[in-house]
């Protein structure tokens, strides 16, 4: 009996120590591959009260409905944004910056979630005669940005792309206020800056006198040779219908602007950034049609897994229908459980069939054990004067096999106990007449 109560057992405990290192490596890959996303990330938003730092504010509300806290980490601009997002020690996991300033290492530790809008540039200078090229800039006095701008390294490369770099040694840093006061003043001869239409310094230089607003001829090769530019138009009448402004069509340089995060952030939050990206920038725009952004364009750093799902396939249908903390739960559960079923079918499988028939046979096991008991106990001292105490436990067994009561695939153990009872009650007969 107890070989068969071991052999009933050690299945019992492979199935259970096979089922606990299952588990257990799941368990692992699980906290590896797709943690807890966390509640508060941090993006690179350019300097207070930029374009980047307008929007980063507007991301920041949409992320809030959803228990999501994004800190504004404020910076020079675009090239500086970048510099934070690909040092881990700053704690930076996403930023808005421009394109074309990415190294070919980046593409290891940064993704791109796409395009999020084109920031015009307006070139405004003073001059009797129309200046329609940059080699007409040669010996004047520039205002290109602000160091760390993504303003000043373009038109850099565009000056130097144009013959214009060398002879151009007169340059200003200075911002975009300070450049149109300059113009106006002449202190500089070309204030470069970029605007909405709306803006009030755009207004301003619009209207003051002697100062005009270059129409690019080159603007579209120069586009296609610098990284990060793009041409775009200045529609007649688009900044005033009833004034006329401007009176043609003007061709502008605008640099492309992109939301970048590192590979390691989380893809839930991603998504959410994603979301928010698409509330902020698809209404159309004097530059842009309804829905062009956020945008699929191409990039220097590749698109993360989620971002190309997003302008693929759109969001999921949890993603489309619950919440993001509900969403992220219901995606561990594809992650985990399913796999947890998967490997433990064979598990259960194996398992199941025998612990039901431990549940059903268990009882008729210790009836077994009881019998074998007396068995050994007759064999080793067959004692006449414990005759009565024999026969009260047969009869004890006898009483409690008669209402045991299994299901027909157990019905032939229960008539092997009852053989083995009438056996043990035989021996006892043959004990009892004996005595007499």
């Amino acid at each position: 009996m107890l070989k068969r109560d071991f052999k009933l057992l050690k299945p019992l405990v492979i199935v259970l120590a096979s089922a606990t290192i299952a588990l257990a490596v799941l368990y692992i890959i699980y906290r590896l591959v797709d943690p807890l996303p966390p509640h508060h990330f941090t993006i690179a938003a350019g300097s207070v009260g930029s374009g980047y730092d307008n929007f980063a504010r507007q991301y920041a509300r949409i992320l809030a409905r959803h228990g999501v806290t994004l800190e504004i980490r404020n910076a020079a601009g675009a090239v500086e944004n970048l510099e934070l997002l690909r040092d881990a020690a700053a704690g930076v996991q996403s930023a808005l910056t421009t394109f074309g300033f990415t190294q070919p290492e980046d593409a290891d530790t940064l993704y791109s979630l796409g395009g999020v809008f084109d920031a015009a540039i307006f070139i405004f200078y003073r001059s009797a005669e129309p200046i329609t090229q940059f080699a007409q800039f040669r010996g004047k006095r520039l205002s290109v940005g602000m160091p760390g701008t993504a303003l000043r390294s373009h038109i850099l490369q565009v000056l130097k792309a144009t013959d214009a770099s060398e002879a151009s040694a007169h340059l200003f840093d200075l911002d975009s206020a300070e450049a149109v006061d300059a113009l106006i003043a002449g202190e500089i001869d070309v204030a470069i800056f970029p605007s909405q239409l709306d803006g009030s310094l755009l207004q301003r230089a619009l209207g003051a006198p002697g100062i005009r607003l270059m129409n690019v001829a080159q603007a579209e090769a120069i586009a296609k040779t610098v990284p990060g530019l793009k041409h775009v138009v200045l529609w007649r009448g688009i900044i005033s219908l009833s004034r006329d402004i401007p009176n043609s069509d003007i061709d502008l340089l605008a640099s492309r602007n992109r939301l970048l995060v590192r590979a390691d952030l989380h893809p839930a939050l991603q998504y959410l950034l994603l979301e928010a990206m698409r509330e902020v920038h698809s209404r159309p725009g004097p530059f842009n049609r309804l829905g062009e952004f956020p945008a699929e364009q191409p990039n220097d750093l590749p698109l993360s897994p989620t971002a190309e799902a997003f302008y693929r396939s759109g969001p999921t249908f949890w993603q489309r229908y619950t919440s993001y903390w509900l969403t992220s739960l219901l995606n561990r559960f594809v992650f985990f459980v399913i796999p947890v079923v998967v490997v433990l079918i064979p598990i259960i499988g194996f398992f199941a069939p025998r612990f039901y028939r431990w549940l059903h046979v268990r009882r008729i096991e210790q009836l077994h054990r009881a019998l074998g008991n007396i068995e050994r106990e007759l064999d080793q001292n067959a004692d006449t004067s414990r005759l009565d105490e024999y026969q009260a436990r047969i009869a004890n067994i006898e009483s409690t096999v008669r209402l045991l009561k299994v299901a027909r695939p157990f019905e032939v153990d229960l008539h092997r106990l009852r053989i083995h009872l009438r056996m043990v009650q035989e021996d006892l007969g043959r004990m009892g007449a004996a005595i007499r």
